[in-house]
């Protein structure tokens, strides 16, 4: 007798499974958490039998999880992953009846022990109960075995955290060769992919931003790249898509992905196509692996003296399992206001006074290399400079880039203003979050790492009773948050750090409280109050 397994494991809200099956409702099904090594804690699964005349038993277990190119979580045999959380997991009870209509409650007991770093991964599996065993039927017939499952990402907190990805592969093709795709948009529509690999030690969320221009380097089209939560497990190798259903006009053109990750860089992929006339044909990129490689440190912090020489090393290392050939250069380093790096078509050509030795080489697999950045500033410069170097591979297709930003400060350091100003720029109160924009100015000489911490109070006014008797006024702490920036704040430059709180407010006086540390004299606070009125906010 054959047997398959229905895994169920696609909406990240309760379940609903009908069509002849059982009904179940579960919640919730994805669980996440941030730990300490040494820490227990607990959590309920929500089950509920949808079915109004049938009691329904369910075997309760755990096991590992994997991610495909999908995106999609596959379940796989307890203890089969370097990252799993399966022998740490208890649950209770372990065979649940549930009768008809009725909910019932699982609890799911996590003990992280000692000495664990990064991400942890298990998944609570709900199997439909079965008391007839495994005994092939008459005809041989195909046995089907419903089961769903809640997930667990744990982050180990204070420990360390290894985040590193690379770009796999960047393709160009038809969306003729996408089944799904084809009813959707036709058969002619460009399809890029990136590939993401996650090569570190906890799960990442991934942002992508595609960016298409002609071989002169006009833009033609940004667009997102991916979508859903953009989560990446340790390991994984996930396919992250953009469609651009308009046609273009025949020619040549470079395609460009950026995808955030949470490091201090992001990944960046390059690859170029054309359009013929004819049936507006793509030149698609090979299926071979692209370079993966690394470059440390990613931050180097320098000081120098004006008309001065230094000289300093940075180390290349091939993560990847083919000969690569790497070119470097320096370009001026410049964030946006939200503190990803701009892309290169919308920096100057070239930073002056750094230089890259040797400027091109090779990297065996594994192969690490020491590369020189010489560096003489003018003898009349003064204050921060701040250079991005730059490693593209060559010889390929597509191409992956890595760097390293090189802040540096010419004069005495000690003498460099730091200061910055910080205020609300939107608040936004909707009927179940609160959505808050500070905007900082680096008013300094030298670059800033900021951290912004932001209190939300309810104000309750004094109140008389009948009786005389006063009640005072009185501050109710609601929530905090904190946020840091991965990239500095160049000095004369803003950058946004955005808050959303998944509270709602009932109608009454509140207060924010935000409070920005950036290594100066004294922090920069910024106090407002507003009133929510029927759901509505006003600022006083």
């Amino acid at each position: 007798m054959k047997k398959l397994f229905f895994i169920l494991v696609l909406s990240l809200s309760s379940i609903f499974i009908a069509q002849g099956g059982p009904s179940i409702r579960m919640d919730p099904i994805l669980v996440e958490r941030s730990v300490r090594p040494g820490d227990t804690f607990s959590y309920v699964l929500n089950v509920e039998n949808a079915d109004k005349f049938n009691p329904l038993i369910l075997d309760v277990f755990v096991t590992d999880f994997v991610e495909d190119e999908l995106g999609t979580y596959q379940l796989v045999s307890p203890g089969s992953t370097p990252y799993s959380a399966v022998k740490w997991m208890k649950v209770s009870p372990e065979k649940l009846t549930i009768p008809p209509g009725k909910t019932k409650t699982v609890e799911v007991t996590v003990s992280v022990p000692r000495g664990i770093s990064g991400g942890l991964y298990g998944a609570v599996v709900f199997r439909i109960h079965s008391e007839g065993g495994t005994e092939e039927g008459a005809l041989g017939e195909t046995v089907f075995e419903f089961q769903m499952a809640s997930f667990l990402e744990l982050v180990i907190k204070g420990t360390a955290q290894r985040l590193e990805a690379h770009a796999v592969s960047f393709k160009v093709e038809k969306s003729k060769k996408y089944m799904f795709l084809r009813q959707k948009v036709g058969e002619n529509a460009l399809v890029f992919t990136t590939t993401v690999l996650n090569q570190g030690n906890v799960h990442i969320f991934t942002k992508g931003l595609l960016i298409l221009r002609t071989k002169q380097g006009r833009t033609v089209a940004r667009m997102p790249l991916g979508g859903g939560r953009g989560v990446i497990l340790p390991g994984a190798k996930v396919n992250l898509m953009s469609v651009l259903t308009r046609q273009l006009p025949p020619g040549d053109y470079v395609a460009r992905a950026i995808v955030n990750y949470g490091g201090n860089r992001p990944v960046v992929a390059e690859t170029e196509f054309s359009v013929q006339e004819a049936q507006l044909t793509t030149k698609e990129t090979l299926e071979k692996e692209m370079a993966r490689f690394l470059v440390e440190p990613q931050n180097l912090e320098i000081e120098l003296r004006p008309g001065s020489f230094k000289s300093n090393v940075i180390k290349v290392v091939n993560r990847g399992k083919e000969t690569i050939k790497l070119r470097g250069y320096v370009l001026p380093l410049v964030f946006d206001i939200y503190g990803n790096i701009l892309p290169e078509s919308e920096r100057e050509e070239k930073f002056p006074w750094v230089e890259v030795k040797p400027s091109v080489f090779t990297l065996k697999p594994g192969q690490t290399r020491r590369v020189r950045l010489m560096m003489k500033p003018p003898r009349g410069a003064k204050g921060g400079y701040y250079a991005d170097v730059i490693f593209k591979s060559e010889g390929e297709s597509a191409h992956s880039e890595m760097g390293s930003s090189l802040l540096i400060f010419v004069g005495d350091k000690k003498k460099a203003s730091k200061k910055g100003a910080l205020k609300l720029k939107t608040l936004d109160v909707q009927k179940n979050s609160v959505g808050m924009d500070f905007l900082f100015l680096n008013e300094g000489t030298i670059h800033l790492n900021a951290k912004v911490e932001v209190v939300l109070n309810r104000l309750h006014p004094q109140v008389i009773l009948e009786d005389g008797r006063i009640i005072p006024p009185k501050t109710e702490k609601l929530t905090v948050a904190t946020l840091s920036g991965e990239n500095p704040i160049l000095p004369g430059t803003k950058r946004i750090f955005s808050f959303m709180v998944p509270m709602s407010l009932e109608p009454g006086e509140y207060e924010i409280l935000a409070r920005v540390d950036y290594g100066g004299d004294e922090p920069s606070v910024v106090k407002t109050k507003f009133t929510v009125v029927g759901g509505a906010n006003h600022e006083k």
